[in-house]
């Protein structure tokens, strides 16, 4: 049985290698709030506009270093969403927003979450009602589950104008509205006022989180992007990538500029069979324009994560991985060829500024690094998706931030052996722990593992939270009347655990696992309902 789960667990894997966020599609606007000097700061599309007078407060969000705006009585917050029109109408007919929001309490009367129109020029079209902390509207009816003041939730406003209308609230379907017209009050118009309402309804609220798709999500999609403390696991779109897949051309981008070559490289055997490499020898190094902007109110890019997927041919020698400025300096991150009287060991990976690991490097192994940095804020470096050198970072515009170019494996001094290469990264976001457990090792084709379901009759559902320290929860539906069973398995398809759950009717289900006998890292789901089984990556962080 373990080596067919293991035949099966192997398949998955080859015919779903895939990019990240592997069942929530791209969204097409996301806003944090995480900065206070910018609060109308988009992550990705256009920036908020503020409407009204009172300007908005920076305040502290459902966790630790995750901030929110406060967004007073008679303002809001304009979406410039860039969404065209969709689903046969003339307006935006498919879409869904996620609102992360806290109302302090007392609950007021009504509470606007936003109007799909000009602000001013009708109601609301979304609220809570305050006296009994519901969710919806005269014509879409009126939640039964209802929301209390001082707490944080996810709201998912699932639109298929013409179809339906369904609002999540952490993952719980809150509201179902069908037969909704294409073109009707809750399509969109080119701009949304978030938090809107024309008859001062729109008291103060907070937000931590706002997004936007061009798509209606699925109620799956709605629980995998589970709370508003969900650890945000999710992928940011990379700013560079060049995977040296090609012999012909060695330099070749996958995203943003092709590399420039000093010197020689050669096309190498790369971590698997379809995952190619090059050799960049010493004396030889490739510029990288990264085409990042200054950030952190710098003149450099203070924040930034950079990986490297590479070998070394032989321990005890100098490799260096990257120089952040001119090529007269030092590098600015190495493996170290021997110990020294500061501590410093063999084979591990610093400089004398960050200190070294304790972890070391072995010949002809591949690995994948991310060195994850926040001037004025941390300095780290990840191998395999595990922490080996947490240093505190330069001030602003110090040593690591970025000029407009990175030359990689350089050194002005021969401190950068031969080494091998299958892809090369960069963010302009500072990586998390989670993130990088995520992003996993050398041998993950495009770095990740697609969370699939392949099965016609059970579905499992995304765990929440995801990822989690003790305890999460698999929502699943069983199809057809059947013995239900549980397999974890790690990333070489090890079979791990098993729980039974026994006969289970046709019906919606929920399966709570404890992690006690994990470690961190990602770990794989299967639920067995007779001969059909679906899969899902969970991730454990101690």
């Amino acid at each position: 049985m373990k080596t067919k789960r293991l035949l099966f667990f192997m398949i998955i894997s080859v015919f779903t290698l895939a990019t990240l966020s592997a069942t929530i599609p791209t969204r097409k606007g996301w806003w944090k709030f995480d900065d206070p000097a910018n609060l109308m700061k988009a992550t990705i599309g256009n920036p908020l506009t503020p409407y009204g007078d009172t300007p908005n407060e920076s305040v502290n969000g459902p966790a630790d270093g995750n901030l929110a705006i406060s967004d007073p009585i008679g303002h809001a917050l304009i979406m410039d969403h860039g969404i065209a029109a969709n689903g046969g109408g003339a307006l935006v007919n498919e879409y869904s927003f996620q609102i992360d929001f806290y109302v302090p309490s007392p609950l007021p009367n009504y509470v606007s979450f936003f109007q799909t129109g000009a602000m001013n020029a009708g109601d609301g079209d979304l609220f809570i009602k305050g006296t009994d902390g519901t969710i919806g509207l005269g014509v879409l009816g009126w939640s039964a589950k209802k929301v209390v003041a001082d707490t944080w939730y996810r709201m998912v406003v699932s639109a298929k104008c013409g179809e339906y209308y369904r609002v999540y609230i952490d993952g719980e379907l809150y509201l179902e509205k069908l037969g909704i017209a294409v073109d009707s009050r809750h399509a969109l118009e080119p701009l949304s006022y978030i938090f809107g309402d024309d008859d001062g309804e729109d008291p103060t609220i907070y937000c931590s989180e706002l997004a936007v798709w061009n798509v209606p999500l699925t109620e799956e999609q709605a629980i995998e992007l589970g709370n508003a403390t969900t650890a945000d696991t999710s992928m940011p779109v990379r700013k560079g990538l060049w995977q040296f897949d090609d012999s012909s051309n060695l330099t070749k981008a996958t995203i943003g500029t092709d590399l420039v070559l000093t010197g020689t490289q050669t096309a190498v055997a790369g971590p698997t069979e379809t995952n190619h490499a090059t050799m960049v020898p010493l004396g030889s190094y490739l510029t990288m324009n990264h085409g990042m902007s200054p950030n952190l109110a710098g003149t450099l890019v203070n924040e930034w994560t950079l990986q490297v997927d590479f070998s070394i041919p032989k321990t005890e020698t100098w490799y260096s991985f990257f120089q952040t400025g001119a090529l007269t300096d030092d590098a600015d991150l190495f493996v170290a060829s021997s110990a020294n009287s500061s501590g410093r060991v063999a084979n591990s990976i610093g400089t004398a500024q960050t200190g070294y690991s304790t972890n070391t490097l072995a010949a002809n192994t591949w690995y994948r690094m991310l060195v994850s940095v926040k001037n004025d804020g941390f300095f780290k470096v990840y191998i395999d998706g595990v922490l080996w050198l947490d240093a505190p970072a330069q001030g602003i515009d110090g040593r690591w931030g970025l000029d407009n170019v990175l030359q990689i494996f350089q050194d002005n001094d021969g401190d950068d052996g031969d080494i091998n290469c299958s892809e090369l990264g960069i963010w302009d976001v500072a990586l998390t722990a989670d993130q990088a457990l995520q992003l996993g090792n050398a041998t993950n084709s495009m770095s990740d593992l697609k969370n699939v379901i392949i099965s016609k009759t059970a579905d499992l559902g995304q765990n929440y939270p995801n990822p989690f320290t003790q305890i999460t929860t698999f929502p699943y539906q069983v199809k057809e009347t059947g013995n239900v069973s549980f397999h974890v398995l790690d990333v070489t398809g090890r079979e791990i655990e098993v729980v039974n759950e026994g006969l289970k009717s046709a019906g919606d289900y929920k399966f709570q696992f404890k992690s006690n006998k994990l470690t961190n890292g990602i770990y794989y789901v299967q639920m067995s309902v007779g001969n059909s089984v679906s899969t899902r990556k969970m991730i454990v962080v101690r």
